[in-house]
């Protein structure tokens, strides 16, 4: 009995060690178990066939199968995305063959496939394991998918930044380049117009009526051109709405006749104004116009554009912009209206367009929508509530009132400053000119003046110096003082900066005799 017990005590030993050592296997195992499923990125471990034998929480999350359900499944046959699964197999049977690993032990870039048959670019490093003379393979992959939409929209902002670099070089040049054409349009416009009602020959009449036409329409695709450009906050204003889309047809009339694109019109003669902002409404028209000539440009004749206008029973306006194109198709018809969504071809088109027409229409408390037209192509339809008008014969009392008042107008143009000076004449004023800034301060100084015009862009400090010390000086003239140019990028903003609680009224050259009487309407509200 002596002779067994020490047995007996051995083998009692060996037990408590044997329990020991599990029981430390199984807290590593447990412990190995929790850092893999705290892991972010998908832990997958599979057998020598590549049969899944260990899938982490992280691997649940991305691929959306359980662990339940994939244990013992093919890899190639649930997360391989079948336009890759050949490759897939050929490298494993050639792993097995020669032994030669060629995708082990690197990360790779490439695409896999959730449980819902989508396919997600992944990052993947797969690595052989050695076992109690097994071989097994460890993957760690990782979704790229939130990186690629980062990197995707980087790239927009990045474009987005240089098309805005672009704009604001594209602003700068042509605000002096529209200096330069308004200042003699500006003389052409009001001559031809004092030549109408002047002369007595009928014929001169209809000869300055033709010159008068051509330089108009001139300086309605100058004044629409910058408007796409200018940075401002909205205005709004009196707007007629068949104004704003023969200004879009005059600004891409080149382009519509070189394609040979007939234009019918159907716009209401009578449709009353709206209170909007002329520009962005302009670019809203201008926007769906340029969409039409794309949408026109492969397509046989013949090739037409139509323009209609309405007014609406509850008050609202309406217009159209149709076409013979190819449309919009059904499933595209509220999505083309997203940003970056677009039909034209790559690189023809940023996406942008409608929906920075929808945001200005919206804004006004307007709608855009893809209506079925009678054309076969695409029918834009916009609908914009109407806004009260000030009535004609207020106005006219209020621009005929500062009547036998005298005005200064400043102009290094001299035949501008002299133009304006007749046109204020019509209006009984007695306007005086002065062709520089000192010339200016001086008369100022002379005189006391009931309103004065002043060009913005001049040498010796400009409209906004001589404004600043000519309030100061006459302080009446606060709210008298109009600025004239034809800078309408950069010009308005400088204006208003001048006095933001009363901006000074902006006379944009060229401009017409009603023009000039809209400012003197302006003024005298103001007192």
């Amino acid at each position: 009995m002596r002779g067994v017990a020490p047995s007996a005590r051995r083998q009692h030993r060996m037990s408590d060690d044997t329990l020991s050592l599990l029981a430390r296997l199984t807290e590593a195992e447990a412990l190995k178990q929790g850092v893999i499923d705290a892991a972010l990125d998908a832990v997958i471990t599979a057998d020598r066939d590549c049969r899944v034998i260990g899938w982490n929480a992280a691997a649940e999350r991305i691929f959306g199968h359980r662990k339940a359900e994939i244990m013992g499944k093919p890899i190639g046959d649930t997360i391989v995305p079948p336009h890759h699964r050949a490759g897939h197999e050929a490298g494993l049977a050639r792993y097995h063959r020669t032994g030669c690993p060629h995708v082990l032990g690197q990360r790779l870039e490439m695409e896999a496939m959730r449980a819902d048959g989508s396919i997600f670019p992944c990052e993947l490093s797969i690595h052989e394991v050695k076992a109690a003379g097994k071989v097994f393979f460890t993957a760690w992959l990782r979704d790229l998918t939130p990186m690629h939409e980062a990197q995707a929209e980087l790239a927009r902002q990045r474009e987005r930044l240089h098309q805005t670099e672009k704009m604001s070089a594209l602003g700068s040049l042509l605000a002096g380049v529209a200096h330069e054409l308004n200042n003699p349009l500006a003389v052409v416009v009001a001559q031809t117009t004092m030549l109408e009602a002047l002369a007595q020959d009928t014929a001169v009449r209809e000869r300055a009526a033709r010159i008068h036409a051509a330089a108009a329409r001139c300086g309605r695709i100058v004044k629409t051109f910058l408007a796409m450009v200018r940075q401002q906050a909205p205005l709004r204003t009196a707007v007629e709405v068949n104004a704003a889309l023969e200004g879009a047809l005059d600004l891409a009339g080149y382009g519509l006749r070189s394609a040979g694109i007939a234009i019918e019109r159907a716009l209401d003669p009578a449709l009353p104004r709206i209170q909007a902002d002329p520009d962005q409404l302009g670019q809203v028209a201008v926007n769906l116009v340029v969409n039409a000539q794309a949408a026109l440009a492969d397509r046989p004749e013949p090739r037409i554009l139509r323009l209609e206008s309405w007014a609406e029973p509850a008050g609202s306006v309406g217009f159209a912009v149709e076409d013979n194109g190819p449309g919009v198709p059904e499933a595209l018809r509220e999505k083309i209206f997203e940003p970056y969504v677009t039909t034209k071809p790559l690189g023809a088109g940023t996406g942008l367009g409608l929906a920075v027409c929808r945001n200005i229409l919206g804004a006004h408390g307007g709608t855009i929508a893809v209506e079925p037209g009678v054309l076969g192509g695409a029918r834009f339809v916009v609908r914009l509530p109407a806004g009260e008008e000030k009535p004609q014969a207020e106005a006219a009392q209020a621009a005929a009132a500062p009547a036998r008042h005298r005005v200064l107008v400043v102009d290094d143009e001299p035949e501008v400053g002299a133009v304006l000076a007749e046109l204020l004449g019509l209006h009984g004023i007695e306007a005086e000119t002065a062709s520089d800034i000192p010339e200016a301060r001086a008369r100022l100084a002379r005189q006391r003046y009931d309103a004065v015009f002043c060009d913005l862009r001049m040498p010796g400090g400009g409209g906004a110096a001589l404004y600043r010390e000519a309030v100061a000086a006459q302080p009446h003239l606060r709210g008298r003082f109009a600025f004239v140019t034809g800078d309408t990028v950069a010009g308005p903003s400088a204006i208003g900066a001048l006095d933001p609680q009363a901006p000074p009224p902006i006379l944009e050259k060229p401009f017409t005799p009603q023009d000039v009487a809209d400012i003197l309407a302006r003024i005298e509200e103001r007192g």
